[in-house]
Parts: C-alpha cells; structure tokens; sequence
C-alpha cells in the first residue's frame, strides 16, 4: 500500500473519530432516541436530524475503512500474526471495558443485590448498549475480522487477488437498491435503536449496511476501486441523496412513512456522503499533515476513552444557564482535546502504546 493512499485514509478515520465524538457530545442535548445518562432540560431539535445523517453514513464508511485494511493486513501477515493483533487491540479493550468499567459503574448506578456475574448476565443478553457501550463497534470489527479471516483462507485465491478493475455506476445502484431493501426487511421486526445480543451487541437494523460495507472495504483493496471514485460522480450521487432528504421532508406522512423510505434515503445518504468523503480527502487532503497526524497518532485512544470524558462535561455543563448549543459546541471540543492528552499520556506505557 503507498504512503499516499495511508495519508489520505487516515485522514478520513480522523475526521470520523472527530465526528463520534461531537454525535455522543450532542446526545444530552438533542432527541437522541436511545439510552443516555445526561439529559438537559433545554433540546435543540436540529440534532435530531444531525444524528439521522451521521448514522446513515458514519459508522458504515468506519467498517468500509476497517474492511479496507483488514484485507491489507492479510496480504502482509500470517494467520496467527492477524489474530494476535486483533486480540490485542480489538480484544483486550472490549474485554476491559466490558468487565471492568461498564459493569462495575453500571451495577452501582442501579443499587441492585445481585450476584455480579447475575447481573453480567442479564446487561451483556437483555441491556446490551448498556453493556459494552460504545464498544459495540469493537466488538463487531472483531467478529467481522474472524469471518473474513475464514473467507480468506477458505477462497484464497479469490481473496488474495490484488488487480484494478473498471469501475461501474451500476456497482453504486446496486449498493443502493441493497441497502434499501435488506434495510427495509430488517426494520421491519428490528426498527433503529432496537439492540439485540447475537454473540456480541448489535443494533440489528443497521447490520446489512455495516456488514456489507465491510466486505465492499476490503474488495475495493483487492481491485483498486479506491481511485475510482471521480468527485464528479460521487457529487452527483450526494446531490442527489440530498434532493432526496429534502423532497422527503415535505412530502405527507402517508409517504414518509412507507417502509422502503427511511432505508432508501439512508442508503442514499450512505453512499453519496461516503464516495464525497472519499474523493474529496483523496483530492485534497493527502499531504502530511502535522496536526492530521497527531490526531491520528492517538484516534483509537480518543475513541475508546472520550465517551467517559463527554459525559463528564455534560454533567459539568448541565446547571450552566448558557445555550444547548454553546454546550454542544463546548462538550465537543474540550472533549477532544482532553482525550487527545490523555491518550498520549497513555501511551508512555510500553504495553497501552502497542493496544493504543
């Protein structure tokens, strides 16, 4: 892989790192429609819609990414060499986090009597967000790791393939038409916001994006699509998938409502913000960059860590007779900022530095 192709990716992961934080920074502030543990008083109904877009597209171009990548790291590594360093960073800070601080935190705020691994029990099966927490999408990168490490060595040769090939609109339709209608069938018994435990915790409605986004990460690898995606027609696709969002907003309930719409304006959203993502970082955002690059130094710390700081400043702002929004905008940065040094700070230990 080049040097160029890493600068411009990174970016992207920074970018998106940035972005979970100010999602979770706005979620005790605006119509969050999950769990959350801070809640002021004064909403702004503009994050309602804010949450919407990011989740039609962030975490799916977060898997695209990791997919990318996991099909790079198998190119260079032994089967075992794969596993370790999925177990060392995929598995050992969800089993940390899992065990001993969402669990010990989440069976002291309920008071319960329970026995301990009683309560483990019945969070990690029945609360599963509660659970692992943020971490859900650990958890998942590492069951889809192992799927793909199996596919790999299952279908070698189809997988270990590295070529260009022609890049076709119909490939982007077909997504969309897919997301769509496996979106649409899922929701039907899983709506968004419906968590269930199937091996690890899942927000079940969003499955066929993340999973599919995953794979198509890691054949983009294997042909070369990367440098396929022209800003022309990743704009035209953004364009029209905000036509789409805004047309949606005006039509009446009877149509909005129809079960194939909320999953084809997210498939929308999807793929036009995530081929605009790509083509514009590629573009112009592929030099070193000294900041970009500390960022990215320390973005796995700041995205396992900075949960606990956000609510922290919530909690801090919440009597604070200023605007939901100047909030916003406060939680976010102080967040980041104290996760970045606290990452760093972090990784003057030689064992965290290789996790981190």
């Amino acid at each position: 892989m080049t040097t160029k192709r890493i600068v411009y990716l990174d970016a992207i992961k920074v970018f998106l790192t940035l972005l979970v934080v100010a999602h979770h920074a706005g979620q005790a502030y605006g119509p969050t429609g999950g769990v959350w543990v801070i809640a002021d008083p004064n909403k702004v109904e503009w994050l309602g819609r804010f949450f919407f877009i990011n989740a039609s597209y962030m975490m799916g171009l977060y898997f695209f990414i990791s997919g990318y990548f996991v099909a790079h790291s198998l190119q260079t590594k032994t089967a075992t060499q794969f596993l370790k360093d999925r177990f060392l960073r995929l598995g050992i800070p969800l089993t940390f986090f899992t065990l001993c601080v969402f669990l010990p935190f989440n069976y002291l705020a309920s008071g319960s009597n329970e026995n301990i691994l009683y309560f483990l029990y019945t969070t990690y099966f029945y609360k599963p967000p509660i659970a692992v927490g943020h971490l859900w999408f650990v958890a998942s990168l590492l069951v889809y790791s192992f799927i793909y490490l199996g596919l790999f060595y299952f279908l070698k040769e189809t997988f270990t393939t590295t070529r260009s090939t022609v890049f076709k609109k119909r490939y982007i339709v077909a997504l969309i038409i897919f997301l769509t209608v496996s979106g649409s069938i899922v929701r039907i018994t899983f709506p968004i916001d419906v968590w269930r435990t199937w091996l690890v915790p899942v927000e079940v409605a969003h499955i066929p994006q993340y999973l599919a986004l995953f794979f198509i990460g890691g054949l983009c690898y294997q042909y070369k699509i990367l440098a396929c995606f022209g800003v022309k027609i990743s704009f035209t696709f953004l364009a029209i998938a905000i036509l789409s969002l805004l047309i949606q907003s005006v039509l009446p309930p009877s149509i909005t409502t129809f079960w194939l719409m909320e999953s084809f304006i997210e498939a929308l959203l999807c793929v036009g913000i995530s081929m605009s993502i790509i083509s514009i970082f590629r573009s112009y955002c592929n030099l070193e960059n000294s900041l970009v690059k500390a960022i990215s130094n320390n973005m796995y710390g700041i995205y396992l860590f900075h949960l606990f700081i956000v609510i922290a400043f919530q909690k801090l702002f919440l009597t604070w007779n200023i605007s939901s929004n100047i909030k916003f905008i406060l939680v976010t940065f102080f967040s980041l900022v104290v996760a970045n040094i606290f990452t760093q700070l972090l990784k003057r230990i030689e064992f965290l530095r290789k996790v981190l």
